[in-house]
């Protein structure tokens, strides 16, 4: 009797020297179709990582397509969820995997490097989904404020069901992180384009340049549209506001990698030191590198094994690839003063922390003051967060807006802020604030919105669910409405 091998097919990666020369040179080496096929028929259908996936997409259905060598049918099973199938078969965080039931045994199923394969073999998403377009007997007009991935999705979800989208772009490019923070070679490009132009195709409009509050009043955009959708996202930078931040070779890291993934060369010099212990941090020290620095440090406050994402197998691949690019890091530090001379930086002053257990759950770190260190670097780039701007709505509406202590939107369970019409998604309104968490806001939202719209009387029916076309046999979906009250409006 042939026995079956439930390990875990490995993960490559591409050799560290030779993928940091170029910006957009690739990091995981793709499974092949054998691998795809061995690696999905580990899995054993039990449906946990469904709940480990802020979208609840169904993993398992698609990982038995796969199994069978079904590309187009694990395609749909994902677009039932997820319109951006390659952007998180590369970049997403893949919490699934961390409450796969293998994961503590022969290693948890690679769902991302599986959705991976079917977006890269799958050329056009159009063709394969064969969409139908629902009539719910109405065609009214939402604004969306943001073509991030929170954005989109909500346009992609209301346009195959006969809104007409019109979305509002600050920015010259589509697609938010994914384009102007996320490096490339994390997330190609192409990839990227493709699924915006799909998502695009069934009649949502983009304007760009278009920031609300500058180039168009939020004002109009409540006289002329039924609803409206915020999806901004975070990028009112949150600095140290230490002395020295103001030297001219000091950038926080949102601008520093939007700035380089836009094509702009930066000169950073031979050392770079990255405060921050986060993705973003890993991205802008791993950036550094490809752009011409010799040596790369992270400092973050507290310790290893109380960064951000820790512990999660997507914390710890993204540890892992760092070190074999010979990042350095430098844990519980704090700096205190940047140093410099000619109004450029030259050096670092910092403290020792030493983690204290406060009786909250988390540690925290608390210097020790007695003596002070040093590094010197040419650069430095501060991963110490951002937050949403939200200084283009009128006082009026704002006040209104429920918000968290943190500067987080209150929404409800379709993602209805306090403001009745007004909906809102992404990191502006989610604690993971990931593309995954953003597209599950969307989801919510896009029904939301259709509810909404019912209730107003400018449609005449809410679909059960948001997509039409012919399922996988083994699909669920969370859409349904589930409030009473919303029910009767079906």
């Amino acid at each position: 009797m042939k026995s079956v091998n439930y390990s875990r097919i490995p993960i490559k990666r591409f050799n560290p020297e030779e993928r940091i020369r170029g910006l957009d040179l690739p990091t995981i080496v793709p499974y092949t179709l054998d691998e795809v096929v061995a690696e999905s028929s580990r899995c054993l259908g039990c449906g946990l990582c469904i709940q480990g996936c802020p979208a609840r997409i169904d993993i398992p259905g698609y990982q038995i397509a796969m199994a069978n060598g079904n590309i187009q049918e694990a395609l749909k099973i994902n677009f039932e969820k997820l319109p951006f199938v390659a952007v998180c078969g590369n970049v997403c965080p893949h919490p699934c995997e961390d409450v796969c039931v293998l994961d503590d045994n022969k290693g948890s199923i690679a769902t991302r490097q599986i959705k991976k394969y079917v977006s890269e073999n799958s050329e056009k998403y159009r063709d394969i989904l064969k969409v139908k377009k629902n009539d719910l007997g109405g065609h009214p007009n939402v604004a969306i404020i943001g073509a991030g991935p929170a954005g989109l999705t909500t346009a992609f979800y209301l346009s195959i069901n006969g809104i007409n989208v019109d979305i509002y772009e600050a920015t010259d490019k589509a697609g938010g992180m994914m384009i102007h923070g996320i490096p490339e070679f994390r997330l190609a490009r192409n990839e990227v384009w493709k699924e915006i132009d799909h998502i695009i195709s069934y009649g949502a409009r983009i304007f760009y340049n278009k920031k609300v509050g500058k180039d168009v009043l939020f004002e109009t955009l409540m006289e002329k549209y039924d609803s409206i959708f915020i999806g901004i996202g975070n990028w009112n930078p949150t600095k140290t506001r230490i002395k020295g931040e103001d030297y001219a070779n000091v950038h926080h890291a949102l601008e520093f990698l939007g700035r380089i993934n836009n094509g702009e060369k930066i000169e950073v010099g031979k050392t770079v030191a990255v405060i921050g212990g986060g993705f973003t941090a890993f991205d802008a020290a791993r950036i550094s590198l490809r752009i011409g620095a010799e040596k790369v440090l992270v400092l973050y406050r507290r310790a290893k094994e109380d960064r951000p994402g820790y512990p999660s197998s997507n914390a710890e691949e993204e540890l892992e690839e760092g070190e074999e690019e010979k990042v350095e890091f430098i844990w519980e530090v704090s700096p205190i003063e940047y140093t410099g001379e000619n109004g450029k930086v030259n050096g670092i002053k910092y403290w020792k922390n030493e983690m204290v257990d406060n009786g909250k759950g988390r540690r925290e770190p608390v210097p020790i003051k007695d003596k002070e260190y040093f590094l010197p670097v040419d650069t430095i780039v501060e991963a110490t967060g951002q937050k949403g701007d939200f200084s283009f709505l009128p006082p009026g509406i704002l006040e209104k807006l429920k918000m968290t202590p943190g500067g987080d939107v209150i929404v409800n369970q379709y993602n209805m802020t306090s403001y009745p019409g007004i909906f809102a998604g992404g990191d502006i309104t989610n604690k993971r604030k990931d593309i995954i968490s953003g597209v599950a806001d969307a989801g919510r939202a896009a029904m939301g919105i259709l509810v909404y719209l019912k209730s107003i009387g400018k449609i005449e029916r809410v679909p059960y669910r948001l997509t039409n076309y012919e399922r996988g046999p083994y699909s669920t979906t969370y859409y349904e409405i589930k409030d009473e009250r919303a029910e009767s409006l079906i």
